[in-house]
């Protein structure tokens, strides 16, 4: 927030002061924020009408818009290199030189990383989800992630990300090594993070805790607010009205591109959604659909469903993904436990 703060127009609180529960110079014992109050209330997307749905969309453009011009050069979240209080620096040259990209800031990846450290940061998009899809592997085969009975079926549905990373970013495709561009992201945009006055201005954007940089992709996609969350999880990637009207108010300022990032963001949502491990999928038939989904995205496959074939389509595509991978070691171990869990369970079976 003091990032948005000193260098954008963005509209979020003032922070007055902060600091870590580890901060030898904590008087207060605890990890605190002492911030600006702001006169809204948080947004309900869903019991906007048109019209004022339209005019917070224009609005987030313009904020999309304002987070373009502060490109960083790595991937990862923003960290402190010196304390910064009450709008003065408390060492080092200049405020600029204080805030910087570091390792991921994300509580269920925290130490996912290399010896038990977090992830990056990342000079490139394809490096960082790479990083994050490996981590997600790792703990699905230490059996951390969801039930054990769908351990087999969720490391085929993170192994099939590894195939497709580069096909996400057309940015990284075209850019030389080292040069990719990131923006901030707000992690956590369904909507109440939005604070808006009666007229639907909005007054402020808060919760930024696990805000991180990302691709140009990623960063100017339709916030999870607009998705259509119902046949989203029927595998459907059609896009609702408001991310339509979004891509054509960017196409209104001649930023096609970002209105591009728009009309294609199924491909980086489905790619990260429900990787975060405390969300991870609960239930086989959504693990297939969300699969079903990704997989669609990334074939070209928009159209509309009710959810109808699904089942069929996950089948065939998971017997095929076994017989190509059957020889890879984290595969056979998987399909290993996967039988030894299945025997398992006849055998109480038939004692029950």
């Amino acid at each position: 927030m003091q990032f948005l703060e000193r260098h954008t127009r963005v509209p979020s609180p003032r922070v007055f002061d902060w600091a870590c529960e580890s901060d030898p110079t904590n008087m207060i014992g605890v990890g605190y924020i002492l911030m600006e109050k702001l006169n809204g209330t948080s947004l309900i997307w869903q019991e906007a009408t048109a019209a004022e749905k339209e005019k917070i969309v224009r609005q987030l453009a313009d904020i999309m818009l304002e987070i373009e011009r502060h490109p960083f050069d790595q991937f990862g979240s923003l960290i402190a290199t010196a304390r910064i209080r009450s709008g003065e620096a408390t060492e080092g040259p200049a405020v600029e030189s204080q805030i910087q990209v570091g390792a991921l800031a994300d509580f269920s990846r925290f130490r996912s990383g290399d010896g038990g450290m977090p992830l990056g940061p990342f000079r490139s998009s394809e490096e960082a989800f790479r990083a994050i899809v490996e981590a997600n592997i790792r703990l699905a085969v230490a059996g951390e992630i969801g039930p054990a009975e769908n351990a087999l079926d969720l490391l085929l549905a993170y192994r099939f990300r590894l195939d497709v990373l580069d096909k996400v970013s057309e940015q990284t495709a075209t850019a030389e090594k080292g040069s990719e561009q990131f923006f901030l992201k707000h992690m956590d945009d369904k909507g109440d993070h939005i604070l808006v006055n009666a007229d639907f201005d909005i007054v402020g954007i808060i919760d930024w805790e696990w805000c991180r940089t990302a691709s140009k992709e990623e960063a100017f996609s339709s916030p999870h607010m607009m998705w259509p969350i119902g046949t989203f999880y029927n595998a459907s990637n059609e896009l609702t009205e408001e991310e339509l009207l979004l891509a054509r108010v960017f196409r209104e300022t001649g930023r096609e591109d970002l209105a591009s990032c728009v009309l294609h963001g199924r491909k980086i949502q489905r790619l990260l959604f429900a990787l975060d491990p405390f969300t991870a999928y609960e239930d086989s038939k959504a693990l297939s659909s969300l699969f079903v989904g990704l997989k669609r995205a990334f074939d070209g496959h928009n159209c509309n469903t009710d959810g109808q074939g699904v089942e069929d389509e996950w089948e065939a595509w998971k017997a095929k993904a076994l017989q190509d991978w059957k020889h890879e070691a984290l595969i056979e171990t998987a399909i290993e436990a996967n039988g030894q869990l299945a025997a398992a369970h006849h055998v109480g079976l038939l004692h029950a």
